[in-house]
């Protein structure tokens, strides 16, 4: 796991500056503070720089680190991320008379290139993106893994290319200005990343997910980008595999799949740990994780004794699975707590939703100050399983249209039984309405520079073509870039096992009657943990996420979102029309409606979008 950055520049320019402490180098630094390496090559008339910030987790010795050259100089690589399935490529390219000087997954990269082409990104098992130079035939290629759990960022300029790791980085580089309809799908619809390719400034683009772009270094820069994996193609593919399968042999091989998900992103040189939360998802992680981990220690937000958080659940579970849990439950001052906001924007590159956000940057700062550079989490079950209460509605209509009897009435009582349970929830779903119903999406209520864009989220279709959506555009791209951004700010490895493309593409193609029954989602995942995870979680339907259990908009992060705001009226004004309205929003009080935090948050981010990196002292 790491930082990467690098152009393709004219040898007459090469204007960008890519010396250690230069800040191309800065931006990544904290990704990968053990290392930082330049290599550069030419070609005709361009120059190719690829750079590197490593964050050693897998063979510690300087032999990888990167960039890393190929033995006969013909490639030259800069990669971010983890192959997790390295062991057993690296089996198959010595059988095929490869001869490695490294034991980490660097160098099985290099030479799966060298060995297979492109057509090596098929039997990688991992998240990574990473950058490669062909000196021989004057090409160069941007990968990025399946689902995008790592970030790629490029923009061309004056005819040449910078990449990087970092949105602000590339932007700061380039001068460029905010791309206002990222922002709106964000206040507007829930969700940033996924939106096409867009990041927070305008033409700087995110490679896609399973996406490959070749340039060929000619007269002139020609691109060409190209899909190499297809999620729906795999989905379809594997629906055929399946479709024979009782529901028992389904449970079956759900339960070996995730096991073995879970234990290949196990490996590693350095100390690795789990989050833990008390729903469906961590939980079966961590009960998997502690058969194979002595002295198993989780990180977990909230209080083991609160008892309208999960920490009680939590300390249950943790004694019975013998796991050394430590609660992240501080009480913080007023100052402390507007620098925890402001040192999350400083991480994100980005703007971002609600305070949830704030905790998982703080869990992260507490598992860099135990030392761990590993950390295993739950995300993607939801999506993946059909956890989300949406996913009920989707199924339950879909249904009716296809005049299913007996499904549709299977789904109308796990609706029911939901909405029951939940009743308590009811005006939080409400208030989530309009992303839903109108194809405009929410209203704003004083940040009216955000143009209106017209989407469907409650599109019309199958359950798993609605999960499929979720996972590329409405909730993982997203839900991946906060993780990210936390993580890497503390130079911590975050991995997925439900993100591990084996399990995607087999939980979304099981029958729909799988993954939504009796009033629960993700009703499959229950069933394949009920031997390992107790019945107080599996049957509990609350889903809570992390529990801001301080009322932190009155404790602090409220007048500092207000003050960045009215220190910068100038800045302001360019985003709101009416400043009067504006002050009047901002009471503590009325930033205590989601909405209006959010679009608080979002006015801060527009003011000063670009933030000189904070380095590690």
């Amino acid at each position: 796991m790491c930082g990467i950055t690098g152009a393709i520049e004219f040898k007459r320019s090469q204007n960008l500056d890519f010396k250690e402490g230069s800040d191309l180098h800065n931006y990544i630094r904290r990704r990968g503070p053990d290392y930082y390496g330049v290599e550069k090559a030419e070609y005709a008339d361009w120059s190719v720089t690829l750079a590197h910030s490593r964050l050693a987790i897998i063979d510690l010795s300087v032999a990888s680190n990167q960039p890393m050259i190929s033995e006969d100089e013909r490639y030259s690589l800069t990669y971010n991320g983890e192959i997790y399935n390295y062991q057993e490529i690296r089996e198959e390219l010595t059988s095929n008379g490869f001869v490695f000087r490294t034991t980490g997954d660097t160098e099985v990269l290099l030479k799966a290139w060298e060995c297979w082409g492109e057509a090596c990104l098929n039997k990688l098992n991992g998240m990574f993106v990473f950058g490669l130079f062909d000196k021989i035939k004057g090409e160069f290629y941007l990968v990025r893994d399946r689902f995008g759990v790592k970030p790629l960022i490029y923009t061309f300029f004056d005819g040449q290319l910078l990449f990087s790791s970092s949105i602000a980085s590339v932007a700061k580089q380039t001068n460029q200005d905010i791309d206002l309809e990222y922002c709106s799908s964000g206040i507007r619809f829930g969700f940033f990343e996924g939106y096409e390719d867009r990041t927070p400034f305008k033409n700087v683009k995110y490679l896609l997910p399973g996406s490959l772009m070749k340039c060929k270094l000619e007269g002139e820069l020609k691109t060409e980008t190209k899909t190499w994996y297809s999620l729906e193609e795999q989905v379809a593919k594997k629906r055929k595999e399946l479709e024979s399968l009782s529901s028992e042999e389904l449970i079956s091989q759900g339960k070996a799949l995730l096991e073995n998900s879970t234990k290949i992103r196990l490996r590693s040189d350095v100390p690795l740990a789990i989050s833990l939360s008390g729903g469906v998802d961590s939980s079966s992680i961590a009960a998997i994780t502690s058969k194979e981990v002595d002295h198993l220690m989780a990180f977990s937000y909230g209080a083991p004794d609160h008892p309208k958080s999960e920490g009680p659940v939590i300390n249950k579970f943790a004694k019975d699975k013998n796991i050394n849990v430590e609660y992240i439950h501080h009480s913080y001052t007023a100052q402390e707590m507007g620098n925890i906001y402001d040192q999350t924007m400083e991480a994100q590159e980005s703007p971002f939703l609600g305070l949830s956000i704030i905790a998982q940057h703080e869990v992260y700062k507490q598992v860099k100050e135990r030392n761990i550079k590993v950390l295993l989490g739950g995300q993607g079950g939801d999506e993946i399983f059909a956890g989300y209460r949406k996913f009920f509605v989707v199924a339950l209509r879909k249904a009716i249209e296809n005049k299913e009897v007996l499904p549709g009435l299977q789904y109308f009582h796990s609706l029911a039984l939901m909405l029951v349970f939940e009743a308590k929830q009811i005006k939080t779903y409400w208030n989530e309405k309009n992303r839903y119903l109108k194809t405009t999406g929410k209203d704003t209520s004083f940040l009216d520079c955000l143009p209106e864009i017209s989407l469907n989220l409650f599109e019309n279709s199958s359950l798993s073509n609605r999960q499929i959506s979720d996972i590329q555009k409405y909730s993982i791209p997203s839900l991946l870039r906060y993780e990210d951004r936390n993580s890497m700010y503390f130079s911590i490895e975050s991995r997925l096992p439900f993100m591990d493309y084996r399990l995607v593409e087999f939980a979304l193609a099981l029958p729909d009657l799988l993954k939504i029954k009796h009033g629960y989602g993700k009703w499959i995942l229950r069933e394949m943990m009920k031997k390992d995870v107790p019945g107080y979680i599996l049957k509990n339907r609350l889903k809570r996420g992390f529990d801001v259990t301080q009322n932190w908009v009155n404790d602090g992060v409220g007048e500092r979102i207000k003050s960045n705001i009215l220190e910068n009226k100038s800045k302001a004004k360019d985003f709101v029309s009416d400043f009067s309205q504006l002050e009047n929003s901002l009471t503590i009080e009325n930033l205590n409606n989601s909405n209006i935090l959010n679009e608080a948050i979002m006015l801060d981010f527009l003011i000063d979008p670009i933030k000189k990196p904070t380095l590690h002292s």
